[in-house]
């Protein structure tokens, strides 16, 4: 390549105008002086779309009616923007989030553990346990840890597994399961009876 090639590359690359990245998944916004890109669409505080229009004038506009102009889509070219009271917009967004963690409900697993020579006043207490985590919401996980000669009778740990069941007033998702040494099983509510 000649000294004029290389010359004519550097020149292309540094005159080229390259829109800078943005990242989708910031929430960031960016308000008056931090918006780059003119032109813009602007939208008004009523939602009146007045259409594409310089940065400066637009600026100008927001500044007369003493608010902000606030950059709603970022991504999109030319980017749309709004006039508004960008501390209000925040408020509002932040308080709206609040709300809908406050309604989002996590499920947690939780777990009860028998064992092989539980007493009835036990079972009852764990059965008590268990019927309270799943009215909450929660995932119930049932679980027996077998030792030495117990891995042998795996028929009587069962019958254990049935009498909590009947206790609890919930099923089984699938039978209990022996793995390795433990037999293990999720609840579920118990099915209606067919009428």
């Amino acid at each position: 390549m000649t000294n004029v090639r290389i010359y004519a590359i550097l020149i292309e690359n540094l005159t080229a105008k390259k829109e800078p990245e943005i990242n989708k998944k910031t929430t960031f916004l960016r308000s008056n002086e931090q918006i780059r890109f003119t032109p813009i669409i602007l939208i008004e505080e009523n939602g009146e779309n007045l259409g594409i229009k310089p940065l400066r004038e637009s600026q100008d506009m927001a500044y007369e009616k003493g608010l902000d102009l606030v950059e709603i889509n970022p991504t999109n070219r030319p980017p749309i923007c709004k006039i508004m009271d960008f501390g209000k917009y925040k408020y509002d967004l932040s308080k709206k989030d609040k709300e809908a963690k406050a309604k989002r409900k996590t499920t947690e697993l939780k777990e009860i553990r028998l064992t092989f020579r539980i007493g009835d006043h036990d079972i009852d207490y764990k059965a008590k346990q268990a019927r309270e985590f799943f009215d909450d919401g929660d995932m119930v996980k049932v679980s027996m840890r077998l030792r030495g000669r117990e891995n042998g009778m795996v028929e009587t740990a069962l019958t254990v597994f049935t009498r909590f069941a009947d206790k609890a007033d919930l099923d089984y998702e699938n039978r209990p399961r022996k793995m390795g040494n433990q037999i293990v099983a999720m609840m579920t509510a118990k099915k209606k009876e067919a009428k």
